[in-house]
């Protein structure tokens, strides 16, 4: 039976369709100074004629880059990682990358199995949202040729480029902040407490009430909606309720939000409540939430650009480390009242100190 599919075009039919040799196809691709203009143009031509494509995987044989990078993240769903994506995608693009995209449902064997596909692809570089910071397989891709820059969640099993916030300052206001508004039981709820980010937004709130020489209460770890109902109906039937919440990432505080209503508890009237990470919708709710607001396509851009320059070679250090500041977003769930000249709230930007 004869095969009824085209024959894909080869540099070789480019060449006799152009009226020029092989290597003049090559140099004219790859952007060579010394093919004549009126050379380049035939060949151009003929690579329209013909929808020729460059095999990547042959240049890659001869050392050549792939032009294309990974990114492996969580949760493509999450609305920061979302904008994460998107953000090193447009990046990627406007430096003539393409971006292979992949997520790990925070499970650390899909994650290792996602970055040997595209070492074996390969990519040029990978940037990673690490589901499990002490994974044992991140020693090795660490210490291999393929460059690594990890965004949000550094390693902690070794050292490489990357891109994060200012979590522990970040948290310290958030919660200096409920402080200002006379609170006093301020309690911490998480989810994914394991996460090194998740870590410093824990030290950074314990710092605020260490300071301010408050009692620390029990810190809540949630792992799914179910148990942030349980949680806060076992902490609003205690003695010593809470007065403030601040909770440490966008998912404790959505969970939280739905308890509190279906309990008949409003934020902002009958207990505090802090979050960090922002979502879009947290101006739609009544209150709207105060939360700190992570510089999500900030992140993006400069991971990939971090990731390109490394591939590039343009740096000799061993490592790039890069923290952004966060902004706490004032609204009203913290207690203070609406502001007529802007919908978005107050802004407050939150660096780090010398430490």
């Amino acid at each position: 039976m004869r095969n009824t599919f085209p024959k894909r075009a080869t540099l070789q039919d480019v060449a006799r369709a152009a009226g020029v040799g092989p290597m003049t196809v090559s140099r004219t691709i790859n952007g060579h100074p010394y093919v004549a203009e009126e050379t380049a143009k035939k060949v151009q031509e003929a690579i329209r004629r013909l929808d020729y494509r460059p095999n990547h995987a042959a240049r890659m044989l001869t050392g050549k880059l792939s032009r294309s990078i990974g990114l492996i993240v969580p949760d493509i769903s999450d609305t920061f990682f979302s904008l994460v994506s998107h953000a090193v995608q447009e990046a990627a693009r406007e430096n003539g990358y393409l971006v292979w995209l992949a997520a790990s449902d925070e499970d650390s064997s899909i994650e290792e199995a996602q970055v040997e596909m595209m070492l074996h692809h390969p990519v040029d570089g990978i940037l990673l949202v690490p589901s499990d910071s002490r994974a044992k397989y991140l020693k090795t891709i660490a210490s291999g040729a393929t460059p690594i820059v990890t965004i949000d969640r550094p390693m902690e099993v070794a050292v490489t480029d990357s891109v994060g916030v200012e979590n522990r300052a970040g948290a310290r206001v958030a919660v200096e902040h409920l402080i200002e508004h006379g609170y006093r039981n301020i309690v911490c709820l998480t989810a994914n407490s394991h996460l090194l980010t998740m870590k410093e937004r824990i030290a950074g709130y314990r710092e605020a009430i260490r300071n301010a020489r408050l009692p620390r209460l029990k810190e809540y770890n949630l792992s799914t909606r179910v148990a942030a109902q349980e949680a806060i109906s076992e902490l609003f039937r205690s003695e010593n309720k809470p007065d403030a919440l601040f909770t440490a990432n966008n998912a404790s505080t959505i969970w939280v939000i739905e308890t509190l209503k279906e309990l008949g508890i409003e934020m902002g009237r009958d207990v505090g409540l802090v979050g960090f990470d922002d979502v879009d919708f947290f101006t739609l709710i009544t209150p709207s939430v105060t939360a700190v607001h992570q510089p999500a396509s900030e992140l993006g851009k400069v991971s990939a650009r971090l990731l390109l320059q490394r591939i590039n070679g343009e740096f000799k250090t061993s490592s790039v480390r890069t923290v952004l500041p966060v902004t706490l977003t004032v609204r009203e769930s913290c207690g203070c009242k609406p502001k007529s000249k802007t919908l978005e709230g107050l802004h407050v930007e939150v660096r780090s100190v010398a430490r």
